[in-house]
């Protein structure tokens, strides 16, 4: 077992500890959040990570740092020591040992046996279906042939094809041919994805044509509240990718916005999320709102500072509180927000590969009227590659202000200092 003292222990009082399993990326944020209250051990669902979410590890903040990928006895065993009140997914990579290690020690999670249909695609819409939701059509293989012989039988004609189980829009194409199937499922088939396994199969989708909107919630014994709604904006890029450019956050007053809340009620409840945070991806469709996908971890958009602006609650804030305040302020909040103020999260896109210059594009956004804050996905003067997904995007930007218009002049000069320093 690899335990490192990080010499970070708490000063005062005998501290609870709580245990973050995979704190890379948004759960740095978590951290923390949860550092202020709590000792915190950290567990790596991993032996290895790709670079990129490795070095967001907030390592200083950990009392220990466990690996539990080839030593899970001897990592109980010491966590059972230390009493943790708390196990949290800190991200998409911890969420089944996450469900694991809190079902072995007693405390609050959501059903381990479940656990793979929060995360395999396939069987988290199987799962939705059998609830009697509404979800796409869909096949799963990695036989090209029959892939082409379900969507002619299917009547379909532009289909999505993507991996079973990624992350951040990953290898994620929309394919209007025989031909670009075939390379997408080309690609796609025996690479190691971003959660470090490789795809042995590739799930194919009918494409659903709509808006798009995103969902972040927190439940506590199976009752959700809803901290935020955004619309998504997407542009088409290179290879015929479509990626996030910019979300806004939704209105109550919005006429979707009720059948959207009651569609991911559903949804959650048919994934056995019960405690914890969830981040859905919807589009809303002819129909009513059909699911993409559900995490059942905090949202890419967590942004405490931001959202406490737009809404006055944040997933992180009632995350911790689900797991390590015993509820309190969760039953202190409706369980949907009202909108306080216009926010719109912008995703950088880089156009060619440079070095980040992050100093200054943070000079140059921070005199933005409508500017909140500016985060970075990637180091500074790290080279960048051009965007063709969530994980190739150099950095998010946030917009508050009263005024949409005012949002919607900053985003726009936003976009001009991005053309010229990316």
């Amino acid at each position: 077992m690899t335990a490192t003292p990080m010499g970070c222990s708490m000063s005062e009082g005998n501290p609870s500890v709580v245990v973050l399993v995979d704190a890379f990326s948004t759960g740095a944020l978590l951290a923390r959040h949860a550092r202020r209250e709590h000792r915190l051990i950290h567990v790596r669902s991993r032996a290895h990570l790709p670079a990129t979410f490795a070095a967001s590890l907030p390592a200083e903040l950990f009392d220990e740092d466990l690996s539990y990928a080839d030593q899970a006895d001897d990592v109980l065993h010491r966590l059972a020591e230390l009493s943790p009140v708390a196990v949290i997914a800190a991200s998409e990579f911890g969420v089944e040992v996450a469900d694991e290690i809190a079902a072995k020690l007693g405390l609050r999670g959501n059903d381990p046996a479940l656990s793979y249909v929060r995360r395999d695609k396939f069987y988290m819409l199987e799962a939705v279906a059998a609830a009697g939701l509404r979800t796409a059509r869909q096949r799963r293989g990695h036989d090209v042939a029959g892939l082409l012989d379900w969507r002619r039988a299917a009547g379909l004609g532009r289909t999505v094809i993507k991996p079973l189980d990624s992350a951040g829009s990953e290898d994620v194409f929309i394919s209007d041919s025989d031909a670009e199937i075939r390379a997408a499922v080309g690609t796609i088939l025996g690479k190691t994805n971003l959660m470090l396994r490789t795809n042995a199969d590739v799930l194919a989708q009918e494409y659903l044509a709509g808006d798009e909107y995103i969902v972040n919630s927190v439940s506590r014994d199976g009752v959700h509240w809803f901290t935020d709604v955004w619309i998504s904006h997407k542009v088409t890029v290179r290879d015929n990718r479509r990626i996030y450019d910019c979300e806004d956050l939704l209105s109550e007053a919005d006429p979707r916005f009720g059948e959207i809340l009651d569609y991911v009620s559903g949804v959650l409840d048919a994934l056995g999320i019960a405690n914890g945070p969830a981040h859905t991806e919807l589009i809303y469709t002819a129909t009513g709102p059909v699911l993409l996908e559900t995490g059942a971890r905090l949202s890419g958009l967590a942004n405490p500072g931001a959202l406490d602006r737009g809404t006055g609650v944040n997933q992180v804030d009632l995350t911790m509180d689900c797991y390590a305040g015993e509820g309190r302020a969760l039953a202190a909040q409706p369980l949907v927000y009202a909108r306080r103020e216009q926010a719109r999260c912008v995703n950088l896109i880089a156009h060619r590969q440079v070095p980040l210059p992050a100093q200054a594009l943070r000079e140059q956004l921070e005199r933005l009227p409508a500017i909140e804050s500016v985060r970075f996905r990637i180091a500074d003067q790290m080279m960048t590659r051009p965007t063709v997904d969530l994980n190739s995007s150099p950095g998010v930007v946030f917009l508050v202000h009263q005024d949409p218009a005012e949002i919607e002049r900053s985003y726009r000069t936003l976009r001009r200092i991005e053309h010229e320093l990316l």
